[in-house]
């Protein structure tokens, strides 16, 4: 069942037992206060009937009393009044019946509840098609006097309401029902669209978005939908990228490894099949060789960039002139191979990382700069301490890289002259390691290039939280120089 038709059938019976049970509630009230004014009216007539009773009772002498009956007394009190005989009776102290103005008895049992603290009380009863009011009251004299006054009107008014009220209620209830009906379809139209939207964005239409202008709970949720729409769709294109780079990646590293395999084997097989000169024996083992060697520089690289991307870790200190002077020492017989200069240059300070990683950062920056340069031209390692950490650069006189390249040259197997790359065993994949490695020393590097005029590339590391930490403490307890006198303070000016 429709969420829809759910909320339909909770809410209408619950509107219509409320307005039921409110409807006779009113209607019970009203017909209440209603008897209650009746009850009321016939208690003060019965009471007036009494008084005017005891009242022409005791006018009259003795002897007037013995010759005038019942019937005349309450006449003459009714002349006096001015009133048309009613419903009344009067009976003696027996139960006998004294006085009655019409043949109307119902009977009640008023007379069994009446006692010296209630000489009064009434009854409803029901005699026939018609509702009556009883009350009776005890008077001084002995006499018990009785009113009766029909009330079916009273109870043919409440019937008459309950009647109309439900034919109200019904067309209430109509009325009402469509309005929610009404209601329910324009909010689950906004629920309905959110659905298909939905089920677009699952189908793979990633570009859906849900145009629902209201600022209730439906137009939140559609809020979040896009929310998660934008969200999953920057997650997507990032999967995508990142699919790609892979296949690239595999496809790179396949033509990586197909080239070299593909000399290894020929020149291997040349060898293996063939009567060949000693130089030309040595000529194929020193290509194999090469190759082979090839080879092993790409399964390193390869090692350590997966390493790198799994490592925690830890940070230590070390004297950036040491580090930089070792990785100096490091690249120098290829650099000397190639006949390029290198200078370093490095101020005192530290550097807060791991050595093995920093000098295989430093060596692959540097052995970059080497493959871009020509004999002769020189590698700048300048090292500068700063405020909140320490930044070396590495800048050579190279060729320099095409702006539009730069995004791409941390990319795995990417190169920007792949003849020349691989013609100096490279792979591409020097400048992807440095990348892993600047991210786990939580560092930042900038690469400024121009066709031409080489590359430079700085890296900046910052100080660890925790050593900043440190270094505040031992700030604070560093005991501090006594305050001068005034007359320290006036020998100084002397001097």
């Amino acid at each position: 069942m429709r969420l829809s038709w759910k909320i339909f059938f909770i809410t209408t019976p619950i509107f219509v037992l409320f307005l039921t049970f409110f409807g006779l509630w009113m209607i019970q009230d009203s017909f209440n206060s209603s008897l209650d004014r009746e009850v009321e009216r016939c208690m003060i007539e019965n009471q007036m009937f009494q008084n005017s009773y005891e009242l022409t009772l005791h006018s009259l002498s003795e002897e007037q009393r013995e010759q005038a009956s019942i019937s005349r007394l309450v006449e003459s009190f009714h002349q006096r009044r001015e009133e048309a005989s009613g419903n009344a009776r009067i009976y003696g102290g027996d139960g006998e019946l004294l006085y009655q103005d019409n043949g109307l008895r119902v009977e009640h049992g008023i007379a069994d509840e009446l006692d010296e603290e209630h000489n009064a009380g009434y009854e409803i009863v029901r005699q026939g098609d018609e509702t009556y009011l009883v009350v009776q009251a005890r008077s001084d004299s002995g006499v018990r006097i009785e009113t009766t006054k029909n009330i079916s009107e009273i109870y043919e008014e409440r019937s008459s309401m309950y009647a109309r009220y439900q034919i109200g209620a019904l067309l209430v209830s109509v009325l009402v029902g469509g309005l929610i009906l009404l209601v329910l379809f324009l909010v689950m139209r906004n629920m309905q669209t959110l659905s298909s939207a939905t089920r677009r964005f699952a189908t793979g239409r990633y570009d859906t978005r849900v145009k629902i202008g209201s600022t209730d709970e439906i137009g939140r949720l559609a809020e979040d939908f896009n929310w998660m729409a934008n969200t999953m769709n920057t997650q997507m294109e990032q999967l995508q990228s990142e699919v790609t780079r892979q296949e690239e990646f595999t496809a790179a590293f396949a033509h990586e490894l197909k080239t070299p395999l593909t000399s290894i084997i020929g020149y291997a097989d040349t060898i293996r099949q063939m009567e060949l000169s000693p130089e030309e024996t040595d000529m194929c083992a020193d290509y194999i060789f090469r190759q082979g060697k090839r080879l092993q520089s790409l399964s390193y690289k390869l090692l350590d960039l997966t390493l790198a991307g799994r490592e925690d870790i830890l940070l230590r200190e070390i004297r950036a002139g040491d580090l930089l002077h070792e990785v100096e020492r490091t690249v120098l017989p290829s650099l000397l191979e190639k006949q390029l200069v290198i200078q370093t240059e490095a101020e005192d300070g530290y550097i807060y990382g791991d050595r093995d990683l920093l000098i295989s950062l430093f060596v692959n920056l540097i052995d970059n700069a080497r493959k871009a340069s020509d004999a002769g031209k020189r590698i700048r390692v300048v090292g500068v301490r700063q405020p909140d950490g320490y930044s070396v650069s590495v800048e050579d006189e190279g060729r320099g890289i095409p702006p539009e390249e730069l995004a791409r040259i941390t990319e795995a197997f990417y190169m920007v002259d792949k003849s020349r790359a691989r013609k100096e065993g490279g792979a591409g994949l020097g400048l992807a390691l440095c990348q892993k490695i600047v991210e786990l020393h939580q560092a930042a590097w900038q690469m400024e290039s121009e066709p031409g005029a080489g590359l430079k590339v700085t890296v900046r590391f910052t100080v660890p939280e925790e050593e900043r930490g440190r270094r505040r403490n031992r700030e604070r307890r560093r005991p501090r120089p006594p305050k001068k006198t005034r007359q320290e303070k006036a020998a100084d000016t002397e001097r």
